[in-house]
């Protein structure tokens, strides 16, 4: 199956940046931590990543800071496009 154009690739996007004196992890623009330092931040932020792109999507970690920074992710190449996306399944029915 081909994608269009109109509908990018599935991707994360995790920034890491100094707020109020604590380094904030935003993942797709909602909060997911806080940490007393930079270092600890980033470390976080790409182990979601890389989490993520085992799992099959890309990830991208970017780092605010005196030097910016990008982290970037990327699922296996063995893995094929139609097994990357997340899938559910009902088991059983409601009554």
């Amino acid at each position: 199956m081909e994608r269009s154009e109109s509908r990018p690739a599935p991707a994360g996007k995790y920034v890491v940046a100094s707020r109020l004196g604590r380094w904030r992890v935003l993942r797709n623009d909602s909060d997911v931590g806080a940490f007393s330092g930079r270092d600890e931040a980033v470390r976080f932020a790409c182990g979601l990543a890389r989490d993520q792109a085992e799992a099959g999507t890309m990830a991208v970690v970017v780092v605010q800071a005196d030097v910016h920074e990008m982290h970037c992710f990327s699922p296996p190449a063995g893995i094929p496009a139609a097994a990357r996306q997340a899938k559910l399944r009902l088991i059983g029915r409601a009554q």
